[in-house]
């Protein structure tokens, strides 16, 4: 999420998700969740990381394809429709080495610099 890249136990993340009831909730709907948490904290996956992993647990079980999401608000109490969001796929190899040099290097700017500037304009949203 964002600049970092987050592991998850599946059977933990899954019991998380049953003790909501999420049948309806739409891929869009859970992007627009996103963009609501990131207006109020722009900096929600490093202040606030459980809330963020809910966050990518639902865009996990909504869109399984989708294991990158970047929120940016440009400021914090901004409204969320000026939050912009980007998704995409990131190869398990590409998040495994990224996942390396994150925990080398006690941050996530190769996360960002690997995948979002990479990829342009290519990204869904």
């Amino acid at each position: 999420m964002n600049d970092w890249v987050m592991q998850f136990d599946q059977k933990a993340m899954v019991e998380d998700l049953l003790t909501y009831n999420i049948r309806e909730v739409t891929f869009p709907q859970v992007l627009i969740l996103g963009q609501e948490l990131y207006a109020q904290d722009p900096q929600l996956h490093l202040r606030q990381p459980v809330q963020a992993r809910r966050l990518a647990a639902l865009v996990m079980a909504k869109q399984p394809a989708v294991n990158g999401v970047l929120f940016v608000a440009p400021h914090p109490g901004c409204n969320y429709k000026d939050v912009a969001v980007r998704y995409c796929s990131v190869g398990y190899d590409m998040l495994a080495q990224l996942l390396k040099l994150q925990e080398t290097h006690k941050s996530g700017a190769w996360a960002n610099r690997e995948v979002w500037n990479k990829l342009g304009n290519r990204t869904g949203a």
